[in-house]
């Protein structure tokens, strides 16, 4: 059963095929003039060409020149054509031309006979190694009618192939770019490395020449002498063509910045004296008006330390500048040489001060506090938190007992962290008379609040802060706050501190309390 459906799958198979191959082979013409054509229609099948024969009977002298033909004993003969295309258009003229001809057809350069070369075309057809085309492919629009509405462009427009091709330009572009600029920042490079050595080698020979004659005046003139110099005098020692170089003025400007900071007494004198000689202090209230914030902050050191003090409205102009260091030391200019320090200047301040800030205005101002009345109530009334926060620091640092009556109208109105600063000082400063304040601070719910107030209540505490603070230790679960309140009230009261544990013996509390006893343990 198996075995006879595949005899007659096969069978079938063997059918089909047998069949197609039929059908291709009835599309080629049995008779030589329709298989002429056909082979026309077809345009090229592959290793087939024609070859014309053209006999001595007729004129061949005009075809002498055409399709390369050749002369034989019997008549000219024309090269092989395999463009069938052309073999139609030459037989074409022969026919306008009446021209007897002979057509021969060549397989593999051979010429075969009419039967032969139909055999070939069927066993290419058989084989699928050609496809046969039935009807002959025209375009779908006239493309003649078409041309004739377009303009003829040719297809390089340009003389140079260079140029026509774009992306050949393009890259060329994009690598001339490349050199150009590669050779430019080397250019640059090497402009600006010769002219740093320039200057670091005019900075160490203006520097060689500045000492001598700086090293004189500061050993060899008095500072009555130094003020009486004239210009002429002056020459001498640092001549005007050397003083009129930018890059001499910050030599010299530097030198004595730098022996300025070294020396005191009659040696700064001098040497303040000699800058403002030279006209050196114009070039540092100059350099507050430059874009460059590295220079603004160079002149503010030079004017500090020189002693401008027609310099202060300038310098007050940047105490409030967005960059962080030339606020810095405007602040700290201002407060160096200002004859009468209000602080206004601070108060208005909309930048927040670091710690870093505030132990830098903290060192002036403890330096100048003994020589000037400053207004730290001023730095209050601020709408910045940071400045507030440094006058109350202030007051504290500086034993201002005469503003705690003034703190103590603000102290109800301010924030936690005010608060907590005010706080610090009543106890720094021993103001028994705010101990109310206090008390009322340990009643907050603020936990950080309450630990601050417990702290000083161990200074200025009362009867009723006792009270306040047996409470919360009782109440306290966390083991560092109960210490902290524990310890504030044995330095308050150890009497009563003795007493608690009578009432509650707590095995924790009883533990903090032998922390708080053990010297060894005084500050841990």
């Amino acid at each position: 059963m198996r075995r006879s459906l595949l005899q007659s799958f096969f069978v079938s198979f063997f059918l089909l095929q047998f069949s197609i191959v039929n059908a291709q082979e009835d599309l080629i013409p049995a008779d030589s003039a329709s298989f002429h054509s056909f082979l026309f229609l077809q345009e090229e099948i592959p290793n087939l060409s024609f070859r014309y024969f053209l006999p001595d009977t007729e004129d061949t002298a005009s075809f002498s020149k055409q399709l390369g033909w050749s002369q034989t004993d019997s008549g000219l003969v024309s090269l092989p054509i395999t463009d069938l295309a052309i073999a139609k258009v030459v037989e074409q003229n022969f026919i306008e031309m009446r021209v007897g001809y002979e057509v021969q057809y060549l397989v593999f350069s051979e010429v075969l006979s009419f039967g032969a070369t139909r055999e070939y075309v069927a066993n290419l057809v058989n084989s699928s190694e050609f496809l046969v085309r039935t009807e002959e492919v025209t375009p779908s629009e006239d493309i003649v009618s078409l041309a004739s509405y377009a303009h003829y462009t040719p297809l390089e427009k340009f003389k140079l192939r260079f140029i026509s091709d774009f992306k050949l330009l393009i890259v060329t572009i994009i690598i001339v770019f490349f050199f150009v600029v590669a050779l430019s920042m080397i250019a640059f490079m090497l402009v600006m490395k010769a002219r740093k050595n320039r200057k670091e080698h005019l900075l160490k020979e203006y520097d060689r020449l500045i000492v001598d004659p700086l090293t004189s005046l500061l050993f060899e003139k008095e500072l009555q002498e130094i003020f009486d110099l004239d210009q002429v005098s002056l020459n001498d020692y640092f001549p005007a063509s050397m003083i009129s170089k930018p890059i001499f003025r910050e030599v010299l400007i530097e030198r004595i910045i730098g022996l300025n900071k070294k020396m005191k007494g009659d040696f700064k004198e001098k040497l303040k004296a000699l800058y403002r000689k030279l006209a050196l202090d114009k070039q540092s209230i100059k350099s507050l008006t430059s874009r460059k914030w590295a220079q603004v902050a160079m002149g503010l050191v030079q004017i500090n330390e020189m002693d401008l003090v027609e310099a202060l409205p300038k310098v007050k102009a940047h105490t409030n500048s967005s960059n962080f260091h030339i606020r810095s030391l405007a602040v700290a200019t201002v407060l160096n040489l200002s004859e009468k320090v209000d602080l206004a200047f601070l108060r208005d301040q909309t930048y927040p001060l670091s710690l870093w800030q505030q132990m830098n205005y903290l060192r002036i101002i403890r330096f100048v506090s003994h020589q000037k009345k400053l207004n730290l109530e001023t730095l209050f009334q601020s709408s910045n938190p940071s400045i507030r926060i440094f006058g109350y620091r202030l007051v504290k640092t500086l034993g201002r007992v005469d503003l705690i009556e003034i703190l103590s109208t603000l102290a109800e109105n301010v924030s936690i962290v005010e608060k907590i600063e005010i706080l610090e000082i009543y106890g720094a400063l021993g103001a028994h008379m705010e101990v109310g304040f206090v008390n009322q601070c340990l009643s907050s719910e603020n936990p950080t609040l309450i630990l601050a107030a417990a702290k000083t209540a161990a200074v200025i505490g009362n009867t009723e802060s006792i009270e306040l603070l047996i409470e919360l230790i009782l109440l306290e679960t966390n083991p560092r706050n109960k210490q902290v309140l524990m310890k504030s009230l044995h330095d308050l009261d150890s009497q009563r501190f003795e007493q608690l544990f009578v009432l509650d013996e707590d095995l924790e509390m009883t533990q903090i309390k032998n922390h708080i006893l053990d010297p060894l343990l005084q500050h841990v």
